[in-house]
């Protein structure tokens, strides 16, 4: 049942989204449902048809919706899901989804590797890899920062390189005929600091996942990737089969 959330102190067409929004994440909108009728949020939420057309604008603008001439505004998959049985990246799931994938504040430098990079890469203490790090857009919002750790004698050049990089994988495959043949990810969770927060256009505290990838090539381990991602917008999807062997 549509219910109506009243916010006095911020403008109406905010509270309009705000109240449609919090439906769609909590599910009392699903997949493929379409919104009421213009003419019923107006008597719903007491406002006018401008701002009713402003707060569905918004959430068309941040992917929840579709605004279907002649249909009405169809809810959409808002969420991205990695699937790990398969070795895809970051930016290649957002794409899969039909996200525009852009990146922000793109750096690729030769670095001191910090103490567990270097562990997880079974480098030397003193060791120098490349890292590779971006704010992440998808249709044009913020979604994570990104930072991969790479052996430098695989990537040789990649500062001067890459700047027309679309997915990091595919940019390896095509420019150094590296293929990712396998990986093991290691998720969590933390609150936005001050810092990723800004980055992020978040506030301060919002709870982000924390994926840390391990990558092999030729049975050899080439990447650490750390990824720090806003956690209503994307998910993780485990498949497992068959229970365990019972202890005899």
């Amino acid at each position: 049942m549509l219910r109506c959330i009243v916010h006095a102190t911020i403008p109406r067409y905010l509270r309009v989204y705000g109240s449609l929004k919090a439906q769609v994440e909590s599910g009392d909108f699903k997949l493929g449902d379409f919104l009421p009728a213009e003419p019923e949020l107006q008597k719903l939420f007491n406002v006018s048809r401008t701002t009713v057309r402003r707060a569905v604008e918004l959430l068309a603008q941040e992917g929840f919706v579709s605004i279907q001439q002649g249909k009405g505004t169809e809810v959409l998959d808002f969420k991205a899901t990695q699937r790990l049985q398969y070795v895809s990246s970051f930016s290649e799931t957002l794409q899969e989804k039909g996200f525009n994938v852009r990146y922000r504040d793109l750096v690729a430098e030769c670095i001191p590797a910090p103490r567990r990079i270097a562990a997880d890469l079974k480098l030397e203490p003193d060791a120098r890899v490349v890292r590779v790090q971006r704010v992440i857009l998808a249709n044009g919002k913020p979604i994570a920062i990104i930072w991969n750790y790479l052996l430098p004698e695989i990537v040789p050049g990649i500062e001067r390189r890459i700047a027309g990089m679309k997915t990091l994988y595919a940019f390896l495959e095509s420019e150094y005929n590296l293929r990712i043949e396998a990986a093991t990810d290691y998720i969590s969770a933390k609150a936005a600091g001050a810092e990723e927060a800004a980055r992020l256009e978040v506030p301060v505290e919002s709870p982000l996942l924390v994926v840390k990838r391990i990558t092999y090539s030729r049975g050899r381990t080439i990447e650490v990737a750390i990824l720090h991602v806003v956690a209503d917008k994307y998910e993780y999807c485990v498949q497992s089969k068959d229970r365990p062997p019972r202890a005899t």
